[in-house]
């Protein structure tokens, strides 16, 4: 049975890069309180470090996927790309409740969090265009009908 599992387990991780390793390893704390926090209503204080790890993880995250995003639309070379990159912009948006309820149950009384929520909404529709606003300057070598 140990033999069994070993070959599995190499199996998995042999075309694993360390990256990809790392940030798997650095973001089980985040599925473990996501999980945690949908079956068992606890208010320890572990579950708050959880907490403010979760919502640092994923605002890190959120902030290089940002940065990806924009990197996308200058190297996409061609108007074609658009519709990968607004499936990347629909994957941001569906990560912001999830960074509005952490932030929100860790500072509990400011208003900071909405605040917050509201300028990541406002920045993804912004983003939105960018690709349209290149085309029409000719910055991918071709034009929209």
């Amino acid at each position: 049975m140990i033999l069994m599992a070993g070959f599995y387990w190499d199996s998995v991780f042999d075309n694993l890069p360390l990256t990809d390793l790392v940030m798997f390893l650095l973001a089980m704390p985040v599925i473990y309180y996501l999980t945690h926090d949908l079956f068992i209503k606890d208010k320890s204080a572990q579950n708050k470090a959880l907490k403010i790890y979760s919502f640092t993880y994923i605002c890190i995250y959120l902030l290089w996927c940002l940065i990806d995003i924009v990197g996308f639309a200058f190297t996409m070379g061609d108007i074609s790309g658009l519709m990968a990159y607004m499936l990347y912009l629909n994957g941001l948006l569906f990560l912001a409740p999830v960074l509005y309820i952490l932030a929100k149950d860790i500072f509990l009384k400011s208003k900071g969090p909405r605040y917050i929520f509201i300028a990541y909404i406002v920045l993804l529709f912004i983003l939105a265009f960018i690709p349209e606003q290149l085309n029409k300057i000719g910055f991918y070598d071709t034009t929209s009908n």
